[in-house]
C-alpha cells in the first residue's frame, strides 16, 4: 500500500523520531490503516494499533502484512484491557483520534496503559469556540493552503470523520485535572500537541 500526505501525516515524522528514543512497545490509539504503525516498526521493540472500524483494520493488516513486530486490534480503547505491568506501553500516539472519544476518559486509560518514564503524545483537533480560536484558524488559512499545494493536495484514508466538540482550553482543562504536567501547544494545520512524561514512580 502507497504512503500518502495529510494534515495528520504531516506529524509522522516528529512521532517516529520521539518514539525511537525509547524503543520498547509502542501503542497507537486509532491506527487507521496502519501508516503509522509501518513507519514505527523498524525503531521500536514492537508496535500495536487499535481501532473500532473493522475495514481499518483490514488494510492496517494488508499493509503490515511483511512486518513481523506488530499486532493488530478491533476495538474500543475504553474497554482495552489494561497491560500487565511488564506489557506497559514505553510510547503511546494518538492521531486526531481523541475528539472521538470523552477526553476525560480517554487520558485517564492513556495514563494507566502507559508505562512509568513513558511519553504520551496526542496531535489532535479541537472546536474553535473563542475569538482567538477564530483568529488563529484565520491566520493559518493561507500558509496551509500554500503548503498543501507544495505537497500535491492532500489524501485522506477513507475512515469516520467526527466534528471536535472541545476548544482547546476545555482540552486543556480536562489534561490538567487528569496527567497535570502535560503541555500543550498550538501546531501548524489546525492541530495541536499535547504531551506528557509520566513520571517514573507512578504505577498508574
Amino acid at each position: 500500500m502507497d504512503t500518502y500526505w495529510n494534515h495528520n501525516t504531516a506529524f509522522h515524522e516528529e512521532l517516529v523520531a520521539d518514539a525511537k528514543n525509547r524503543g520498547g512497545r509502542v501503542l497507537d490509539v486509532g491506527c487507521g490503516d496502519g501508516l503509522l504503525l509501518q513507519r514505527l516498526a523498524p525503531f521500536v521493540e514492537q508496535v500495536v494499533g487499535i481501532d473500532p472500524d473493522p475495514e481499518a483494520i483490514v488494510h492496517a493488516r494488508q499493509r503490515l502484512s511483511a512486518v513481523s513486530n506488530v499486532s493488530l486490534v478491533v476495538g474500543d480503547f475504553l474497554t482495552m484491557p489494561v497491560p500487565s505491568q511488564e506489557e506497559l506501553f514505553s510510547s503511546v500516539i494518538c492521531v486526531a483520534t481523541l475528539h472521538h472519544m470523552a477526553p476525560r476518559s480517554a487520558l485517564l486509560k492513556m495514563r494507566q496503559v502507559l508505562a512509568p518514564g513513558g511519553r504520551l503524545l496526542i496531535v489532535g483537533l479541537a472546536a474553535e469556540k473563542s475569538i482567538m480560536d477564530v483568529v488563529v484558524v484565520g491566520l493559518l488559512a493561507l500558509p496551509i493552503r500554500v503548503v498543501d499545494r507544495i505537497h500535491g493536495g492532500m489524501k485522506d484514508p477513507d475512515v469516520r470523520i467526527v466534528d471536535p466538540k472541545e476548544s482547546l482550553r476545555e482540552i486543556r482543562q480536562v489534561a490538567h485535572e487528569v496527567i497535570p504536567e502535560a503541555v500543550i501547544r498550538r501546531r501548524f494545520y489546525y492541530r495541536y500537541l499535547l504531551s506528557w512524561d509520566k513520571p517514573k514512580g507512578i504505577s498508574e
